[in-house]
């Protein structure tokens, strides 16, 4: 008896339980059916007013012949043809639009803002090369080889700007090398000498250097330094062709705004690149195409915080980026977008904080001793969000821009994005629903509502005055 009881037991809670996933089953399958009514319902009532309108169109052309009596035995004249012309390419234009408008409204809208040393042209270029049209062609390739050189060049001088600066002992054959680098720079010529090379690399790895680079802020360096310094043989090479690595490595001067277009996956990226001072003429043509953007993308070098700022030397000039962002975060035309907040140049900004302590340059910043570098990411992240006077979603990213081709990052972009996006679709499927049933439940306006809607203005208007 008390197994045939407990056996009964057992096959209750399997039917309970078996009941219950049926009425799970039941319910997700009525939302999709009701969704699927509402949308279809839509589609429906759609159509059935264009079918009107165009019924409309017909009824006015036949009286318009019943008028000129037009039996079906004359042919119509070139004005009516003209005007059933005029009629078919206005729906064509219309249909044309429509499909725009369609497309810009799926569309991930990029704008890419920040200092020019803050990283934002090689993102864009990365984006490109990876995703959209690359630097394929040998040909098209030969021709950044000078600017390569110019940049090993710069990189050159800045190194014996720095040893001279400082006044540092070197070992005698580091300053056999140091002379080496003085006679490259007075020998003008094209490419790049092997011992030069040779000199590069000793230099830029001895101990003495490494220490100076890092608590140096004086003397300004090529935006990728530590790249070309790596990639130095491999330059000097007679053979040498610059790669897409070596390209989008290099610092294009010049402002206004650039804009590609490509597929990254399931988005259709619309990508913005403001680049330094924009002319008020490209203001009012540009900006306004801007707005509504999926996102602002602002990008900072944070290794910079112990450099001090042009126009008030005594303030870091992370204090000038902190500024700059609350610009551009606060722009009414951005009030529906979300910001991603790129910090470049993370190691460096780390191991300099062991020779330039970030609370001397931000009084209000208190070091945690236990893990300095957490402590110190947080002020920093705390700064720029309180400068987010529309809190708007902040995403940020901690990174070193020249290290690599940035897959890790541009994954963790794409997730980002694909989220936002299917957000912004949920929130305007969902408005669109609710303005379709008001639209649908409204009711006639007749004198008695507009009386009844006069009266309670007034009276709503006489509460306030009292």
């Amino acid at each position: 008896m008390l197994m045939t009881a407990s056996t009964a037991q057992a096959q209750r809670k399997i039917l309970l339980h078996k009941s219950r996933q049926i009425r799970k089953e039941d319910a997700a399958n009525l939302k999709t059916l009701t969704q699927s009514s509402k949308l279809n319902g839509a589609c429906i009532t759609s159509l059935a007013q264009l079918s009107r309108f165009i019924q409309w169109l017909r009824l006015l052309f036949h009286m318009k012949i019943a008028r000129n009596g037009f039996d079906g035995t004359i042919t119509p004249s070139d004005e009516e043809y003209e005007h059933m012309a005029a009629i078919n390419r206005s729906e064509a234009i219309d249909r044309a639009l429509e499909r725009e408008a369609t497309n810009l409204r799926h569309e991930t809208k990029l704008v890419l803002v920040g200092n020019p040393q803050g990283g934002k042209e090689l993102i864009m270029h990365q984006l490109k090369v990876q995703f959209a049209e690359g630097y394929d062609k040998t040909e098209e390739r030969l021709k950044y080889r000078p600017a390569v050189y110019q940049v090993v060049r710069s990189l050159i001088s800045s190194i014996t700007n720095l040893l001279t600066e400082t006044g540092v002992t070197l070992s005698a054959e580091l300053t056999h090398d140091f002379a080496i680098l003085l006679h490259e720079l007075d020998a003008r010529e094209d490419g790049i000498s092997s011992d030069a090379v040779k000199a590069i690399t000793r230099i830029w790895s001895c101990p003495e250097f490494s220490k100076l680079y890092v608590r140096n802020f004086e003397i300004d360096f090529p935006q990728y330094a530590p790249y070309f310094a790596q990639e130095a043989p491999r330059i000097a090479e007679k053979d040498y062709v610059p790669s897409e690595a070596d390209i989008i490595r290099l610092t294009r001067s010049g402002g206004g705004i650039n804009e590609t277009r490509f597929d990254w996956d399931e988005l259709d990226i619309h990508l913005f690149n403001i680049k330094g001072y924009v002319p008020q003429h490209f203001k009012e043509r540009w900006y306004h195409q801007l707005e509504d953007a999926t996102a602002v993308i602002f990008t900072v070098d944070v290794s910079l915080y112990n450099k001090p700022s042009p126009e008030r030397p005594s303030e870091s000039i992370l204090v000038h980026e902190f500024e700059g962002f609350e610009q551009w975060v606060n722009r009414p035309g951005f009030a529906n977008s979300t910001i991603i907040l790129i910090l470049n140049n993370f190691t460096r900004f780390v191991s300099k904080m062991a020779y330039a302590p970030l609370e001397k340059l931000f009084p209000d910043y208190t070091r945690n001793e236990s893990d300095p570098e957490l402590s110190a990411r947080q002020y920093i992240l705390r700064r720029f969000k309180n400068m987010n006077h529309q809190s708007l979603s902040i995403y940020s990213f901690w990174v070193d821009l020249d290290s690599s081709d940035n897959q890790h990052l541009y994954g963790a972009l794409k997730k980002t994005l694909s989220r936002v996006q299917a957000t912004k679709a949920q929130e305007r499927a969902w408005c669109e629903g609710l303005e379709a049933r008001t639209e649908s439940e409204r009711p006639s306006t007749n004198g008695l509502s507009v009386a009844v809607s006069t009266e309670r203005t007034r009276s709503r208007s006489g509460g306030r005055k009292r």
